[in-house]
């Protein structure tokens, strides 16, 4: 079969790879079979054959190597890409006699325990991956030895220990390092002159505080930069900036960094240094002053985020002419003043958050040109406005839509309803009246319990970030935003019927009505929203008695119908049962039973709807049959003994003799 076959590549073709135990592909000397899928996860048998291979790519196949011998003779490898699939350390361990090669790729994998000594036998290795794995303890001193890495990645994994200027003292030809999201310190002395000059610098998580590195200033060549949480105390020095390099982005968020952004965004200039920033990232730090206009002039930035810090003042006009920006996270600030009319000309914008500043004024209706917008938080400012019609006639791509904590007032427009890709809507804590409206079950994203569309994989540079309410609790979701499912409308001044066409959203996680002039009954069938997690309802002027089936939502956790006006006995259930803190339902002067003290009238007892097991674990319906089945059961088996007799004449000898 092609014995004369020296390349093949298939990369990327989304094959289904049968399990063959022969192929005769003995002269090949590149392979690539990454991205695919190999019917059987073991690695086929003839690749032990494949002897004079020099490039084999096997990346994300989700394969495993359990004999742990399938590479011991490919002597003659020099790339080899086993990204993204199931394998060991043994077989790293396994490829360690493989001296000629010069470039290994097993992130992604099931590596754990130590990095094994051996590899220190790679003389001619120039990349080396092994993030995304289970890797602990101290870093080998064989893998400081590996004089030729020019790109070194052992990032997320569990590795500790302090590094300092020795460990790089052979690393002349690095050029990337990523070894963040680890267990690691680097003490270095602020008179460090690094051997090697760095493109990209990954050490995020990595203890390099507090001050700020001084060795950064040799460093001329940097294109990315991440050191997010180093624990960094500092000002940045006025030799770092944004054209202290040819920067593509930097990442510097989660440290105390103080002082003004001003000298470190100055990009007076910027007409004598062509600037390609893609992504600037400094959140939740101690900057103080206003958002510099000089960072209008990084007109290729695709992702700024200020948030989580000391700035005031008001949004520069100009940043609306960035308009290759798509996530714009400002929030939790001190910012003022009206949201300026010329974001609307962020056409590509994605994301936009504005939360927890001080904003006022309306919404400017230039924003309904942001048609791709997918998440939008306004919440906790200002804003004095109807909700504009536009938000649901124009966003349609909307996902997240969080207004809670403003001067929002008049009803909720059915416009709204247009949005089907919804997956979190947060009004709360408004001026809004007026009833809910009925088209709610228009929510298309609501109605399924499956993830919505949203994919965080799309941010590279940083995973973006969704703050929602959940049982009171302000919770912050990243890589899950997708899966969120929630509508919160409390604190308003609606009035009428919580509507039926809720109970149709049953991929729903929250549902806070509470806080508002709500009447009439809870929906009999509240027991459809199977994923519900929080229901809070109270405060409000519901009546009547608590549906059955509110005791089959097993995924609640929280729930309160304080303050209403509800009557009858408490439901019971295996779910209820848990939820037994009397709180729960205080303020109802009609409602009886646990875990209220006062106790129902005779007759008149809580109704159950599901099973409730006993101290042994079974139910009532595990004896209801049994005593149903056992009358019929015994008649039946009766009258067929008193047939055999009639016509068995030895029988009826034997029996009464």
């Amino acid at each position: 079969m092609l014995p004369l076959l020296k390349a093949l590549d298939l990369e990327g073709c989304r094959l289904v790879v049968p399990h063959l135990l022969y192929v005769n592909f003995t002269s090949l000397s590149s392979l690539k079979l990454s991205f695919n899928q190999f019917l059987n996860p073991t690695l086929p048998p003839w690749l032990r054959n494949l002897t004079r291979l020099q490039d084999l790519g096997l990346g994300a196949n989700n394969l495993d190597d359990k004999v742990h011998d399938t590479f011991r003779q490919m002597t003659s490898l020099v790339n080899l890409d086993l990204g993204g699939n199931h394998f060991d350390t043994s077989t790293l361990r396994s490829i360690c006699n493989i001296s000629s090669l010069t470039s290994l790729d097993m992130s992604d994998n099931e590596l754990q325990g130590s990095i094994p000594s051996e590899i220190g036998q790679f003389p001619q290795l120039t990349v080396l991956k092994l993030s995304n794995n289970r890797l602990n303890d101290t870093i080998p001193s064989s893998l400081w030895q590996l004089t030729k890495l020019q790109a070194l990645y052992i990032g997320a994994n569990a590795l500790t220990g302090v590094l300092s200027e020795h460990h790089f003292a052979k690393l002349k030809e690095l050029k990337r390092l990523d070894i963040s999201l680890n267990l690691l310190s680097l003490h270095v002395s602020s008179s460090w002159v690094p051997p090697f000059q760095l493109q990209h610098i990954g050490m995020g998580s990595v203890k390099i505080g507090p001050r700020f590195p001084n060795w950064l200033r040799k460093q001329k060549e940097i294109e990315k930069l991440n050191m997010a949480n180093a624990g960094i105390s500092d000002a940045i020095p006025s030799w770092f900036g944004v054209l202290s390099n040819d920067f593509r982005g930097i990442i510097l968020s989660g440290n105390k960094l103080e002082g003004s952004l001003n000298s470190f965004i100055s990009v007076a200039d910027v007409d004598k240094k062509v600037v390609q920033m893609l992504y600037l990232v400094l959140n939740h730090n101690h900057f103080t002053g206003s958002i510099p206009e000089d960072l209008c002039k990084l007109k290729t930035l695709e992702y700024l985020d200020l948030s989580n810090n000391h700035l005031s003042g008001r949004i520069p006009l100009c940043l609306g002419n960035l308009r290759n920006l798509r996530i714009l996270h400002l929030g939790s600030n001190s910012l003022y003043g009206q949201i300026p009319g010329s974001l609307g000309n962020l056409g590509e914008l994605i994301i936009l958050q504005l939360s927890k500043n001080r904003f006022d004024g309306k919404l400017p209706p230039s924003m309904q040109n942001l048609k791709r917008l997918q998440s939008l938080d306004l919440g906790e400012n200002r804003i004095a406005d109807t909700i504009p019609a536009w938000i649901g006639e124009r966003l349609s791509d909307l996902e997240f839509l969080t207004l809670q904590s403003n001067n929002f007032h008049g009803g909720i427009s059915n416009t709204l309803c247009q949005l089907p890709y919804l997956q979190v809507l947060n009004l709360a804590h408004n001026d809004l009246s007026g009833s809910i409206p009925h088209c709610f079950k228009n929510f298309t994203a609501m109605e399924s319990t499956e993830p919505g569309t949203f994919q965080y994989s799309n941010y590279t540079y940083h995973d973006p970030v969704l703050h929602n309410f959940k049982a009171g609790i302000e919770l912050e979701y990243s890589k899950n935003m997708e899966s969120v499912k929630s509508i919160s409308l409390s604190g308003n001044n609606l009035v009428g019927e919580i509507p039926d066409e809720i109970m149709g959203l049953v991929g729903l996680q929250t549902l806070n009505l509470s806080k508002n002039h709500l009447n009439g009954r809870i929906p009999k069938n509240i027991g459809n929203l199977k994923q519900l997690e929080t229901l809070d309802l109270s405060m409000n002027e519901l009546s009547g008695e608590i549906p059955p089936s509110l005791s089959s939502i097993y995924s609640l956790s929280f729930l309160n119908l304080s303050y209403n006006k509800l009557s009858g006995p408490i439901p019971s259930g295996n779910q209820l049962q848990t939820l037994n803190d009397p709180s729960t339902y205080e303020g109802n002067i009609g409602l009886c039973g646990k875990p209220l003290l006062n106790s129902c009238p005779a007759g008149e007892s809580p109704k159950e709807n599901g099973p409730v097991l006993d101290d042994k674990g079974h139910t009532e319906s595990d004896f209801s049959w049994f005593y149903a089945g056992f009358g019929p059961g015994f008649s039946v088996g009766a009258v067929g003994v008193v047939g055999i007799l009639q016509f068995k004449q030895s029988w009826r000898y034997a029996l009464f003799k």
